[in-house]
């Protein structure tokens, strides 16, 4: 009799020991992940309203701002505008060719 309640004073302790562990963990960890939640949460408000900021400009104005060269800023759009006619070719070839 004597050697069972040993036992199970020491699996007591042990689960008692584990329990006080797992609350410690928890204590810890929960209010780490409430802090990263908001933050991630106002990060993207922020980058959001930045982006409708920045595209509110003009190119003209957000060249000035990136300081760009303007032959650069040239040659960029000269590419984007390519790139346009290239997926409108894309899209043409491919309504023919699944017909």
């Amino acid at each position: 009799m004597c050697l069972n309640f040993v036992a199970s004073y020491a699996t007591g302790s042990n689960v008692s020991a584990y329990i006080n562990m797992v609350c410690e963990t928890l204590r810890n960890t929960i209010p780490k992940a409430v802090v990263f939640c908001q933050v991630r949460e106002a990060r993207k408000s922020l980058l959001n309203h930045f982006y409708s900021q920045i595209g509110r400009r003009e190119k003209e104005e957000l060249g000035k701002m990136l300081d760009e060269d303007p032959a650069l800023m040239g040659k960029r759009e000269t590419i984007a505008k390519r790139l346009e006619l290239y997926k409108s070719a894309r899209d043409e070839i491919d309504a023919v060719a699944w017909k």
